[in-house]
Parts: C-alpha cells; structure tokens; sequence
C-alpha cells in the first residue's frame, strides 16, 4: 500500500494560470505527461491505495458510455471510501487528472476546441480542474471524481439502508451503468438539487432503468423526467414519501414521459 500525495492549492493556481496562453493549453491536446509538475512540492493525505493504479480504457463514442461504469468502479476499488472531506478536496481530483490518470483523460475528454474563444480554457477548468463556483456539481464533472462520485452514490444501495431493500438486485452495479450510460442522465441525476436525496436518486434511477430501451432518444427522455420532476417538486416534498410510494411516482412519471416521446417519434 502506498499514500497519496496532493499538489498545494498554490501549485494549481500557478497551473490554472498557464491556461492563459496557448502553449499552457495545448499540453491538453498533445502532452504524453503534464510537463510542469517537474518537481513540485506535494502534500502527504491519509488516503491509502495499492501500489499499482488501475488502467482506465476508452471505447465508444462521444455521449455514450465510453466504458465510463466499469472506470468507476474501478476508480472507486482503487480509492475506497473517502470521507466528505476527502472527497470534496479538489486538490485530489486535480492531482489525479494531471498525473496518475492523465492518459485517460485526455483520451476521454479530449480537448479539440480552439483556443482563441476561450471555451477551450473552460473546458479544461471543467474536466481538469473544478468549474469555479459551481460547488459540489463542479467536483461532479473532473474527470476522475465523476467516476468515484458516480459509484458511490449508486453502488448497491440496498447494502446501507433497509429502507431501499427493494430495489435489491444480483447487479450490485446496476444503477451505476443506468447513472453512467449517457452524460445526460449523470447530469440530470447528480447536478440537479434532488439528485443529493437518495431516495429520490435511486427511485429515479429505478424508473429510467425499466423504461430507457423503450425510447431511443435516450437523452431527450432523461431532459424531460427531470423538467417534469423539478415542477412536481416546487409543489410537493416527495422525499417524505415511504420509498415504495415514491418508486410508483416516479415510474408513472417516466412512463408518461416515455408514451409522449414515442407518440412524437
């Protein structure tokens, strides 16, 4: 076992900088390593993992599933469990982008934007960093601390609450591969306000798992459950339902929102 070391909050705001020229970004585009990290100082943490990091593969297309389930559950083996604190430290994440997964990420998100309107500053900020003032939902979109997010508020959740034993499944990963299988669903369920209640995340999950490959515009499905939903909750606190009430309720309202995609198609 071996200890995790982080780069200093002064170190990444000298890396952040960099970004304000074009040689500091084109390293996103063509840098077979991060060249300038030559020896910087790095602070110790408590966080413990196994000498060898796993290797994170890329196949698909842009928007699917890029292999994006089993990398989590990698990531989340590789890490474990990290406390609230561990987790939210973005010197963590931006530590891991730019050194142990940096070859993964610039295959899985790869930087092809032109420099001069600054999008392609953002993004980096985005995958590589953390998005300035976004909160918790920035940490949600690093590269490497999606993954670990997405399994841990996902991996077989039956196992720390009885409350949800009925959504117990031989697939421990099962809401992990729904959560993971299109940006749009890992947006509309971990970056909007309901996706932190857990009933309402699994519940959701639940429906969309059961109704997905009924529509094939999987993202549309997934944009209008979520409008629909965030009406409904202006006017009813549906996190104080039982779990099976509110499962029935979100898998109506899926499957309305399912019927009126496939009535349009």
């Amino acid at each position: 076992m071996s200890t995790i070391e982080i780069l200093p909050e002064k170190t990444l705001r000298d890396m952040k900088k960099l970004l304000d020229n074009a040689s500091g970004l084109q390293v996103y585009q063509e840098g077979a390593s991060y060249q300038f990290l030559d020896e910087k100082e790095l602070l110790s943490t408590t966080i413990e993992v196994v000498e060898t990091a796993p290797e994170l593969e890329v196949h698909g297309s842009v928007g699917n599933d890029l292999n994006d389930t089993d990398n989590a559950l990698k990531i989340y083996s590789y890490l474990g469990r990290l406390n609230r604190t561990q987790a939210s430290d973005p010197r963590l994440w931006a530590t891991l982008t730019h050194t142990t997964f940096w070859d993964y990420c610039l295959k899985r998100w790869p930087n092809s934007l032109k420099e001069e309107d600054n999008k392609s500053r953002n993004y980096i900020l985005e995958h590589w960093f953390e998005t300035p003032g976004a909160g918790l939902a920035a940490l949600r979109r690093n590269a490497i601390s999606r993954l670990w997010w997405g399994a841990h508020l996902t991996v077989a959740p039956w196992e720390d609450t009885s409350e949800f034993d009925i959504f117990q499944d031989s697939d421990r990963t099962i809401y992990t591969s729904i959560l993971l299988s299109q940006q749009q669903i890992f947006f509309d369920v971990l970056e909007r306000s309901y996706g932190s209640s857990p009933k309402l995340r699994i519940c959701l999950l639940d429906a969309l798992k059961k109704y997905l490959p009924e529509v094939s515009n999987k993202d549309n499905l997934s944009k209008a459950v979520s409008k629909k939903l965030r009406l409904v909750l202006k006017g009813r606190h549906l996190e104080a339902l039982p779990v099976k009430d509110l499962r029935h309720i979100l898998h109506d309202m899926v499957e309305a929102e399912a019927e009126a995609l496939l009535k349009a198609s």
